[in-house]
């Protein structure tokens, strides 16, 4: 045996080893905390192998592109008239119009067109011209800019979502999107489901608002009561809070002063769970002038006397200028701390403030306060969801359903390699004796990898590893059937053996590369367990190649060396 010879076996029984001391904890299931074991790190399981949660959330379009069309409608009218150009009325019209596609009309006046078209062609771009009526003129938004809305806010939610995961604590969320409008989020392993769907779903859309005390008075008093009436709010039947205050707002108009609106303080029962049926209500000044785009971090705080838990947040230079600002303007106001259109207080202004400030929690026991307080300081610190997600599908997967997958997938697998083991044995003997060990350590090498990239292992993951098997299978098939041929033309043992691995290494080759190109094909297009199969399968290609090339060919130079002269028959 030759120097390269032992090189290379000394070689395999290092990657022997260092993959056995990788593959130990997984393969024998070992607890972590209690082994002795040098290496301590299991293979990850995919939501459908250890339970957890599986959501669809649908980003609400609609109401993002309402909200960017009424913004440019109050800013168009203002911009206008500043510049001149004598119109008379700026209006949005969705009646007649998908959801997506309002349009502003305006109402001329003598002369006016082609100075307002020119004026919007060049300011706002964003902005397309529809169509022209004597007297007015329409515009809706550009369709490139709704395009890129669409991909810029999917992208910003999924990067919101998994910042927020991230400090949740649960181990490889699959977060990705699904068609233009969708976020398909996987928790592996998750328990507290609720917990986790309020702290995903959260906008945390915070404001900062001025009370309007002076008129919040018995008129107001009275006129709440009777919208409250009118509008109606049973949670009970699936209402959304939101929705309720919205349309609180939308029939008040010309009942409260203009520049106000409609908003709430939701009390929690202390002897009804989850029932939120007291509601404070506010009247506050619907400009904020600071938001929680000037936060720089919020963090778990407690009141100083009675010591319960709180929100302390801290504010951007630029924030706190503001803040300082509309603090000292407004001393003795109440100041309405809002987030997601929900008021959580409403101190009193006693003294200018700047960067610093708290937020103060319900008036549940201190546990649930301090689970709600560490919710609302990650969802502040990961930054708001730039748009409102609804929760369109969910799907839990018990643990135990996970076992059983676990349990019978490796059964599965255990009884085809054992089946492919002795028909490998018994149909090229000694050689199927190799092919079977090659196999083994293949199989061991893909599971010791895959726990070395922290790679996420699904039901489809498992089927990618039998096929690793099948696929290297196939590779030992063509080289002993090539040997066999090899030794039928009459060529020795050790010839054979070299052309059998010679010319069997091109369809080999070929075969696991159109493999692979399948499999970055999954791994760039795919979701969720698709990926994780295409992962499985990749890696297995590696490890394939590996072993029926390498360590198959290593195995018979070291039965033929020095003796290639003296062996005449080979068991195949």
């Amino acid at each position: 045996m030759n120097k390269s010879w032992w090189t290379k076996l000394v070689l395999l029984i290092v990657f022997i080893a260092t993959s056995a001391v990788y593959s130990v904890p997984t393969l024998f299931n070992l607890d972590l905390e209690k082994t002795k074991w040098p290496f301590k790190q299991k293979i990850n399981l995919g939501l459908d192998l250890q339970g957890g949660l599986y959501m669809v959330l649908g980003v609400d379009f609609d109401k993002v592109f309402k909200e960017v069309i009424e913004r440019q409608s109050s800013t168009l009218a203002q911009n206008l008239k500043e510049k001149s150009i004598i119109v008379s009325g700026v209006k949005v019209l969705r009646e007649g119009f998908p959801g997506d596609d309002s349009r502003i009309v305006i109402s001329l006046g003598a002369g006016a067109a082609q100075a307002v078209k020119d004026y919007i062609k060049k300011e706002y771009t964003i902005l397309r011209f529809t169509g022209e009526k004597p007297g007015e003129l329409e515009f809706g938004l550009d369709r490139e800019y709704k395009n890129d809305v669409r991909e810029k806010t999917i992208n910003q939610s999924i990067e919101v979502i998994r910042n927020r995961v991230d400090e949740f604590g649960v181990a490889e969320p699959q977060i990705s999107s699904q068609g233009n409008d969708r976020v398909v989020v996987e928790l592996p392993g998750i328990k507290e489901i609720q917990r986790a769907k309020d702290l995903i779903g959260r906008t945390a859309k915070l404001e900062f608002k001025i009370a309007d005390d002076k008129n919040m008075d018995a008129n107001f008093a009275k006129t709440i009561d009777e919208l409250e009436k009118k509008v109606g709010f049973d949670p009970k039947q699936g209402a959304k809070f939101s929705e309720f205050v919205a349309e609180m707002n939308k029939q008040a108009k010309g009942k409260i002063p203009e520049g106000t609106e409609i908003a709430y303080e939701r009390v929690k029962s202390l002897t009804v769970k989850d029932d939120y049926t007291q509601r404070i209500p506010y009247l506050l000044f619907t400009r904020a002038d600071v938001t929680g785009d000037d936060l720089q971090d919020a963090s778990v705080g407690f009141e100083q006397e009675s010591r319960r838990p709180n929100v302390d947040f801290s504010l951007n230079p630029r924030g706190a200028e503001k803040f300082g600002k509309l603090t000292s303007e407004n001393v003795g106001k109440r100041l309405a701390i809002v987030l997601d259109g929900i008021v959580h207080s409403a101190p009193v202004i006693n003294s200018k403030i700047t960067e610093r400030g708290q937020i103060t929690l319900g008036r549940d026991n201190t546990e649930d306060i301090m689970k709600e307080a560490k919710d609302l300081a990650i969802v502040l610190r990961a930054g708001a969801l730039p748009a409102q997600l609804d929760f369109l599908e969910q799907r839990i997967v018990g643990p135990s359903l996970g076992a059983d997958s676990i349990q019978k997938g490796a059964m599965a697998g255990v009884i085809g390699c054992i089946l492919v083991f002795i028909f490998m044995s018994l149909y090229y003997r000694m050689s199927g004796v190799v092919a079977s060990i090659s196999l083994m350590l293949n199989a061991l090498f893909l599971i010791s990898l895959l726990i070395m990239m922290e790679a996420t292992l699904t039901l489809p993951g498992m089927a990618g590893i039998a096929l690793t098997i099948g696929m290297a299978v196939d590779s030992n098939v063509i080289i002993f059937e090539r040997i066999r041929d090899e030794l039928q033309e009459g060529k020795s043992v050790g010839a054979a053996v070299s052309a059998g691995f010679q010319k069997a290494f091109t369809a080999i080759f070929d075969a696991n590369i159109t493999h692979g190109i399948i499999a970055v094909v999954l791994m760039s297009y795919g979701t969720g367990a698709i990926r994780g199969f295409a992962v499985t399968l990749l890696v297995g290609i590696f490890t394939t190649l590996f072993c029926a090339v390498t360590v198959c060919k290593l195995f018979f130079d070291g039965y033929l060396a020095n003796r290639r002269a003296e062996i005449t028959t080979l068991s195949i």
